[in-house]
């Protein structure tokens, strides 16, 4: 739980100054510094650990870690554009929202994942609530 609280605070973190960033500075420039960063700083600790890996690398799992890599350039570009022409209270939690719903439901899907009915609950109302967005969007009200 203490990662998945981490991860939720430095994520925010990173959406408030990601668009600070974009809304002041030039947005392929913004994209450069932010994936440089979080390229160099992982690849710096699997240096530091390299020793003391205990798992495989298979090809599978390097394949994969290229395409989310792409991936992930796509999505900041996308991301900071976002941020740079629209309203963070619409934007946020369009895309986040969004890819918490995608992301569960393609889990269920590609990864044989059960959900309970609380959690299946929560991804009704979190579709409702993108529904809400989005229609609000839709006729600026």
């Amino acid at each position: 739980m203490l990662y998945i609280l981490v991860a939720m605070v430095s994520y925010t973190l990173a959406i408030i100054l990601g668009t600070y960033a974009t809304r002041n500075a030039n947005l392929y420039l913004v994209n450069a510094i932010v994936n440089g960063l979080s390229a160099i700083i992982p690849l710096a600790l699997v240096f530091i650990n390299f020793s003391k890996a205990t798992s495989e690398n298979s090809k599978l799992g390097i394949l994969m870690a290229v395409l989310c890599g792409i991936a992930i350039t796509i999505f900041t570009i996308a991301l900071t554009k976002s941020y740079n022409t629209d309203k963070v209270a619409i934007v946020a939690p369009l895309i986040f929202g969004g890819s918490i719903f995608l992301s569960a439901i393609l889990s269920l899907v590609i990864f044989k994942e059960k959900i309970t009915t609380f959690q299946g609950a929560g991804l009704l109302f979190l579709g409702i609530g993108l529904a809400f967005i989005i229609y609000s969007k839709l006729t600026n009200s």
